[in-house]
Order: C-alpha cells, then sequence, then structure tokens
C-alpha cells in the first residue's frame, strides 16, 4: 500500500505537468527541466535517498533566478514565467521526498498547474485530464491521512475513496454552477494565441486567400433555427477603396455603438422571418464578428457592439478567447441607411485600371444585348462571364512585371481564387456606373447531423461582391463553385459534437446559463408570498442556496457515514480512549497505552481497562492476527468498561 501511495505522488506530479505541456502555450525549452521526473521518481520509487540538501537548495535558488528573467525577458508573461517554474519545482522536489508534507506540497503544486493550464486550454482534452487528477487526488489525501496515522497496512480504501470522490465531484459542480461569472479569466487577460485570420483587418492584398484555402482549423460553430438550406454567406468586413493591388476598409474608422436592451443589441428593425443562429466563435486575430446576412439583432454578454456604415459589426475582446452570442438575421431587402452622396465612395478606381477594365465591361455588356440593361442584368451578366470564362486555382504566378494582379488576373492568367474574381466584378459593376464593394467572411460550413448544427472552417474564408441596385445593396458571388476537401469522417463529427458540448457548457459558460439554470430550479418556488405581495422569490438567491447547501450536505454526510480507516482492534482501542476521555481522564493525542495505565489507575477498575489495552498491544504490533474469539473478548472489555464508568 505503501508504494501504492508513492505511484500516487508521481502520477499527480506528472499529471499536472501535462497539463501544461499539452495547452501549447508552454515554452518547450523552459520546460525541459520536466524531463528530470522520470529520475527523480525512479530513485524514489526504488527506495533510494533523496539528493543532498545543498543540491536541492542551489537547484531552487537558480529555479528562482531563471524565473524573473524568464518572465522579464524570455515570456515577458509573469503567467506563463509561473507555469515554467512549477515544472521545474516538480521536478526538484522528486528528488527531495522525505515526509509526509512533502507529499502535499507536491500535490498543490499539481493542483496550481492544473489552474494556470485552465486559463490557456479549451480542449476536451483538460476535461479528461481534470476527472484522473481529481480522482487521483482524492486517493492521494485519503492514503497521506493514513500514512500520517501510522495506519497505512490493512485498510480498505474502497469505501472511502468512492464517497468522497463523488462527493468532491458533485461540490465541483454545485460551485462551478453557483459561483459568479466575469467576462475575463482570472487574471483579467488572455494568454492564448488568437487564430490568425485574413481579410479583417483595415487592409487586405490580392493573393491572401490560398494559403488558408486548405486549413481545415475550425473558426465557427452555428446552430440555425430554423435550419434553412444553403448557400450560408456569413458576413464579416466590407472592403471599399482599392488602389490597384490591396483593399481597404475605410469605413471602420466612423464606427457607431448600437442600442442595447438588456443582453441585445439592436442593428436593424425587426422583420417577421428571422432565422436565429447560436454562434461559438473560436478565438481569432479580429474584432469582426460573424452572422448570416442581414443582421437585425446580436444578444451576447458584450459591454458594447459598435457597426460601420457598411453593416460591418465589431466588438472590443481580445483574441484569445472563445465567445458565444445569438444574431438574428432576415430575408428581406438589405437596406442601406447611407446618403446618395455617400455612394460615390463605391464608385473610385485608380486612374490606370478605368480605361482598360471600362472596355471589357463594355464588350460583355454590348454581346448581351444591343440596348440599355437595367442594372440588375448588367451584374448578372458580369457575374455569369466571370464563372465561366476564368479558373479557379490555389496556385497563382504573380506577374512577372509590375502589372497590377487585376489586370494580370483578367488579361494574362485568368486564374485566381475568389478575391480575384470578387475584386474584378466590384471594379467592373463601378466600371459600368454601379456602386460596388467586396465582402470578407465565410461562405458556406459543413453539417454536423450528430449535433445538427454547421461548422466553419478556415478553409470556408471567402470574398464575394455586393452591388448597390434599386436602392439596396444584393450580393453577387462571380467565384466558380469547387470542392476542396473531403468530407470529415463519421468519427471526425461525432467528436466535434463532443467539444461544442464541452466548448459551450464547460468552457463558455455565463452568467446568463446561471440564470436559465437558477430559473427553472427556482420555478416551484416563484410563487407570491402573500395574496398583496406581487413580488416573487428572486431567482439570484438561489445562487448563494446552491453552494451553502452543498457545504451542509458535505458536513452531513461526512458526519454520519463511517469509513472503516482503522482495523478492528484499533478501532475499538480508539474508542476506549474516548470513553475514558469523557470520564475525566487526561489523555492527549499523544498519550501511549503505559500512559493511559497510569491515568486510569484510580479508577479502581485497572484489570478490566490493563486487559484491553495489553490484547490492544499484542495484536497492533505484536504481529498476530485478532480471530473471531479474541475480537469477541476485547469487544467484551470495552463494552464491560464502558458500563462500569457510566
Amino acid at each position: 500500500m505503501l508504494q501504492l501511495y508513492k505511484i500516487l505522488t508521481a502520477v499527480l506530479a506528472c499529471t499536472g505537468c501535462m497539463g501544461l505541456v499539452i495547452s501549447g502555450e508552454i515554452n518547450l525549452l523552459m520546460s525541459v527541466t520536466g524531463a528530470a521526473l522520470i529520475p527523480g521518481y525512479y530513485r524514489f520509487l526504488t527506495g533510494r535517498p533523496p539528493a543532498p540538501k545543498w543540491v536541492i537548495g542551489g537547484c531552487s535558488v537558480l529555479t528562482l533566478l531563471l524565473f524573473f528573467f524568464d518572465s522579464l525577458f524570455i515570456s515577458s508573461d509573469y503567467f506563463i514565467a509561473v507555469g515554467h517554474l512549477s515544472i521545474t519545482f516538480q521536478a526538484i522536489k522528486s528528488f527531495d521526498l522525505k515526509e509526509p508534507w512533502d507529499h502535499l506540497q507536491v500535490y498543490f503544486m499539481a493542483l496550481l498547474q492544473l489552474i494556470i493550464a485552465s486559463e490557456i486550454i479549451y480542449s476536451i482534452t483538460f476535461g479528461i485530464l481534470f476527472i484522473i487528477f481529481l480522482v487521483v487526488f482524492v486517493t492521494a489525501i485519503i492514503f497521506s491521512h493514513f500514512v500520517k496515522e501510522d495506519a497505512i497496512a490493512g485498510i480498505n480504501i474502497k469505501k472511502p475513496l468512492l464517497y468522497i470522490s463523488l462527493l468532491t465531484l458533485i461540490i465541483t459542480v454545485v460551485f462551478f454552477i453557483s459561483i459568479p461569472r466575469v467576462s475575463q479569466g482570472i487574471w483579467s487577460r488572455g494568454h492564448k494565441t488568437g487564430i490568425k485570420s485574413i481579410g479583417f483587418s483595415e487592409k487586405m492584398n490580392l493573393g491572401t486567400f490560398g494559403e488558408f484555402k486548405l486549413d481545415q482549423t475550425v473558426i465557427m460553430r452555428a446552430e440555425l433555427e430554423p435550419m434553412i438550406p444553403g448557400p450560408y454567406y456569413w458576413r464579416g468586413m466590407t472592403m471599399d477603396e482599392f488602389d490597384g493591388t490591396s483593399w481597404r476598409n475605410t469605413l471602420m474608422r466612423t464606427r457607431r455603438t448600437l442600442r442595447k436592451k438588456g443582453r441585445e443589441f439592436f442593428v436593424e428593425p425587426y422583420s417577421k422571418s428571422e432565422v436565429v443562429q447560436k454562434i461559438m466563435l473560436e478565438p481569432i486575430d479580429t474584432q469582426v464578428i460573424f452572422g448570416l446576412e442581414r443582421i437585425i439583432s446580436v444578444t451576447g454578454d458584450f459591454y458594447r457592439l459598435e457597426q460601420d456604415p457598411s453593416s460591418a459589426l465589431y466588438i472590443r475582446r481580445r483574441g484569445s478567447k472563445r465567445i458565444q452570442y445569438v444574431v438574428k438575421s432576415n430575408s428581406d431587402i438589405f437596406t442601406d441607411s447611407s446618403s446618395a452622396g455617400e455612394k460615390t465612395r463605391y464608385l473610385g478606381m485608380p486612374v490606370f485600371l478605368k480605361d482598360r477594365i471600362k472596355q471589357l465591361t463594355d464588350k460583355i455588356l454590348q454581346a448581351e444585348a444591343t440596348g440599355e440593361l437595367p442594372d440588375l442584368q448588367k451584374a448578372k451578366t458580369i457575374e455569369g462571364y466571370l464563372k465561366k470564362n476564368y479558373s479557379y486555382s490555389l496556385i497563382v504566378n504573380p506577374p512577372r512585371d509590375n502589372t497590377s494582379p487585376i489586370l494580370y488576373f483578367l488579361f494574362q492568367s485568368r486564374t485566381g481564387f475568389c478575391e480575384h474574381y470578387a475584386t474584378a466584378m466590384a471594379l467592373m459593376l463601378r466600371s459600368a456606373g454601379i456602386p460596388a464593394r467586396i465582402v470578407t467572411g465565410f461562405a458556406g460550413g459543413e453539417l454536423n447531423t450528430y449535433g445538427g448544427y454547421l461548422i466553419v472552417r478556415q478553409s470556408n474564408a471567402h470574398a464575394w461582391t455586393e452591388a448597390f441596385i434599386d436602392g439596396s445593396w444584393e450580393r453577387f458571388d462571380p467565384t466558380p463553385p469547387v470542392v476542396i476537401t473531403q468530407p470529415p469522417s463519421t468519427f471526425a463529427l461525432y467528436m466535434d459534437m463532443l467539444k461544442l458540448i464541452w466548448d459551450r457548457y464547460v468552457i463558455a459558460f455565463s452568467l446568463s446559463d446561471q440564470k436559465e439554470i437558477v430559473k427553472g430550479v427556482s420555478m416551484p418556488f416563484m410563487k407570491p408570498l402573500t395574496t398583496d405581495v406581487r413580488h416573487c422569490l428572486p431567482a439570484e438567491i438561489f445562487i448563494v442556496i446552491l453552494p451553502i447547501a452543498a457545504i451542509l450536505t458535505s458536513v452531513f454526510l461526512m458526519k454520519h457515514i463511517r469509513f472503516k480507516r482503522y482495523g478492528f482492534v484499533t478501532a475499538h482501542y480508539v474508542k476506549l480512549r474516548k470513553i475514558l476521555k469523557r470520564r475525566g481522564i487526561t489523555i492527549k493525542h499523544s498519550s501511549t497505552p503505559s500512559e493511559i495505565r497510569k491515568e486510569t489507575a484510580p479508577l479502581g477498575m485497572n484489570q478490566s481497562i490493563l486487559k484491553a489495552l495489553n490484547l490492544y498491544e499484542e495484536y497492533r504490533f505484536g504481529g498476530r492476527e485478532a480471530g473471531s474469539k479474541e475480537r469477541a473478548v476485547y469487544k467484551r472489555l470495552v463494552r464491560e468498561i464502558k458500563r462500569k464508568l457510566r
């Protein structure tokens, strides 16, 4: 049993270090000291002596000096530096385990490591690791108690382990649900790097989408109510100014704060044909949030939501935090509140592009009809021409000379990807006198039939064109349809569904979720206190009641559930000590059987007590096993002493 206790200590130390390593945020060079856990615990488990004190002390001082250097220059982040420090200290401690207290230091260092890891890792792997840690931690704490009491031999660990583990898990869940929620992490900042994105900053160069089209990184997951058929266009940012090689968003500088009621921000007037999207957005290095086109409102735990004149939406957040929000969109006409004068910004283009693009546009439109076409027909003609006469490819060679990328696409290579097509159409529309702009976002998404939601990946990044026709902005997508990747396997979809559940109900568990749970639990109590009083018992009071109830329940169970912490002889010896202590005999925690004999001599019944104490010493320390007959004698003596001392 003692060897098992040592193994538990080693497992906890490795679990804590592993939690930090799998986060991906720890510098492997700074945490290479963790490899010393292997020889350290090998020495410990094989019974070799601890390392000399001067070695442990010297390594500890060097570790502290390295910590300050790490936090100031290497990691430049005290939080990550503490993670490196804890790994090194765990390695040092593996060479310095002597007393039971040393084991407790390992346990709580591992607990600190998991707390740090919880701030920088969102994977469901952490949940599995936490459950393993919880069971091993409880087991090790129970063992440490028995080691301290010198009662490690012959104990029955199954019952205490089962009850305490379940109780710990219940209390953990209750406190997780009931503790107050904050918008930031416990250290007030995120430490996970946001996913690198494209097309959602103030500037976008042509040719940047290609490198991301094969990236299968998940950007967001969205549940639709109702589940409408595609195509799905997740609108992000609008680009309005083109200089020949890149697009700029000049509109984001004139953002306005949206009106808010409760947690809901209002973008456009309501419509009867609403599509609700529950979106879980991964950490991404942009302030833009996404939703299906024609957003009318956004609900989320945001302090502020801003909108630019092109209807792009921004929140002030760091790219290290996953967020969830609800979008309502409609299928009505996409109106634009800006004046007609402001549309001129969507007609400009570089002078050196005007003539060649206008000639091509006029040629295309004249081939369609001899007379003047309506604007809508012009846009559809240009869209169809690009789809039919140009090829889609992720490998696009740049122009060899100083030719503009868009002229090279239109007149030489005739090959490109989405931003080439969207740019070409926007410029051709402008040359025909139709205000146009390009929009960056995501198109499509894989339907996960297990969870009934859409998975949107980095490979779904897309650019398309919007044209102002007959008083509203209309979407056009001149990019030819193309299938780049194979659909995911059934197993991959099932695992993604589990990940969404973990992200939704654990990582992103919020104040609004608390209120929903409390509302459901408190519903039976939501009744008027009197016929004259209309106010009901506030649901939020249960946030306080739940943890208090959990504490009281745990105290009750610990008091009334008797764990088999001692063998038969020791248990009755403890009982005898309590009987004598209640009679007024001075018995300290350190009192030995010999000292108890001296203290009980004045009672006049020393023979019975003497026999009971002799039996305890004989079977506790004499190496003999008490049979049923001996147990009956021992039990009778204790019962007799109790009766005579009443």
